[in-house]
């Protein structure tokens, strides 16, 4: 494990290919976990990265100046949920998930949310054990994704 610290970035949409470069990245490495496309996202024109750089908040963790993760904040009908996490395969396991979980936690608890919830694909044994040490649980729901494999979704209490 690395001594250097984990730095998490908000993106602004000045940022967009930084945002672009980690969304392409984690589409390349994973692209079974994620509900899109390497090549969809690659033919997005500069407005559509900026937009996404614009949503509530995107982050970016980097230790000694490599980007290493990504994840978003976003609101939906009034729910917090944490959306497009990515670990580099160098990264997992180094503090990274923690940093950007905690950063979009405290976008939501900002904006008055007192829970956050996220969806973790079945197959994703690592996600599940990571999420339960930071206070996630499993709700029992499951969304039906394209492939035939499900995602599992989990929740946890924002305390004020």
């Amino acid at each position: 494990m690395t001594s250097s610290p984990v730095v998490v970035t908000r993106v602004q949409p000045d940022g967009w290919l930084r945002l672009r470069a980690i969304r392409l990245a984690g589409l390349a490495e994973s692209p079974a976990m994620f509900g899109s496309t390497l090549a969809r996202e690659q033919s997005f024109d500069e407005a559509e990265w900026r937009r996404r750089a614009a949503r509530p908040a995107t982050f970016v963790a980097s230790r000694d100046g490599a980007d290493l993760g990504t994840a978003g904040v976003f609101e939906i009908d009034g729910a917090w949920w944490v959306m497009g996490m990515w670990i580099a395969p160098s990264a997992r396991g180094t503090g990274v998930v923690e940093a950007l979980v905690v950063a979009c936690e405290s976008v939501a608890r900002d904006a008055g949310a007192d829970a956050i919830g996220l969806g973790v694909m079945e197959d994703n044994p690592r996600g599940h054990a990571a999420y339960l040490r930071l206070g996630y649980a499993f709700t029992g729901e499951r969304v039906h994704v394209r492939d035939g494999r499900d995602e599992l979704m989990m929740r946890k209490p924002l305390p004020a």
